[in-house]
């Protein structure tokens, strides 16, 4: 059963958020995907909380991440996706917007498919980046549909609200 919830996102600043736009576009484009803004998923907003208050209260410099690896998975969300080491920033930022649990496994993804895994592994294994670390510097508040299984699923979204982290 589908249903409608308010997500966190943290998105990457620039040059990095250009450059993941573009893979995200070329992926989209090469294999029939959907198109969609790079973003690390910091978790669901409690029920009955208002984004726009909660995000009003946070006071968080950027979030710099360093990057641990290309990876993929079967999993539609997380078909090839760049990995972050977590770090207690992006734990406190995480408890902040109420989420109970902290993040295991933060990753940016590049393109949502189903797909063959040896194609998948090609595309982790062809993808390298020009860095090793990405600044986020906006929180945003989307409206999604979950669980998200389906290019419908992600043309679904709404952008609610935007926050950005500043010095």
């Amino acid at each position: 059963m589908k249903k409608r919830v308010t997500v966190y996102w943290l998105t990457p600043a620039p040059p990095e958020a250009e450059l993941f736009r573009d893979i995200i576009r070329i992926l989209a484009r090469q294999f029939n995907a959907p198109r969609f803004e790079p973003h690390l998923t910091l978790g669901e907003a409690p029920q009955g909380d208002s984004p726009r208050r909660t995000l009003r209260d946070i006071r968080f410099a950027p979030i710099r991440l360093t990057i641990t690896g290309i990876k993929q998975s079967s999993k539609f969300t997380q078909t090839v996706v760049v990995r972050f080491s977590p770090n207690k920033t992006l734990d406190r930022l995480v408890t902040a917007i109420g989420e109970a649990k902290s993040l295991r496994n933060p990753h940016v993804s590049l393109i949502y498919k189903t797909m063959p895994a040896a194609t998948r592994r090609d595309l982790a294994h062809a993808i390298q980046l020009p860095f090793r670390h990405v600044t986020f510097d906006r929180i945003k508040a989307v409206s999604c549909v979950v669980p998200t299984k389906t290019e419908r699923d992600v043309r679904a979204w709404r952008l609610l609200t935007t926050h950005r982290l500043s010095y």
